[in-house]
C-alpha cells in the first residue's frame, strides 16, 4: 500500500482504525472485491433483491420454481 501524509490528528485516525478493526472484514474479504468492475450504480441494481426470490422485482434463477407475471422470455429453451 501506498504511503500518504493525512492531516487528521491520531485520534481521527485511531478511531477509523478501530471501525475498520472491529468490522469483522478480513483482507480474503477485500481481495474479493479487486476483480468487480461493476460501477456503483450497476451495483445498486441490486439492492433488496433475491436470487430466486418471489418478489416482482427479484432474480430469477435456474435452481428454483418461480412464476413469471408480466414478463417476457426471449430465445432459450423453455422446459
Amino acid at each position: 500500500m501506498a504511503n500518504f501524509t493525512s492531516t487528521h490528528t491520531g485520534a481521527a485516525v485511531d478511531a477509523s482504525v478501530t471501525k475498520v478493526d472491529s468490522s469483522g472484514v478480513t483482507q480474503a474479504d477485500l481481495t474479493k472485491l479487486n476483480n468487480v468492475t461493476a460501477t456503483a450504480s450497476e451495483l445498486n441494481q441490486l439492492d433488496d433483491k433475491t436470487v430466486g426470490g418471489t418478489n416482482n422485482d427479484d432474480i430469477v434463477d435456474v435452481a428454483s420454481s418461480q412464476s413469471l407475471n408480466n414478463k417476457t422470455l426471449e430465445g432459450g429453451t423453455y422446459t
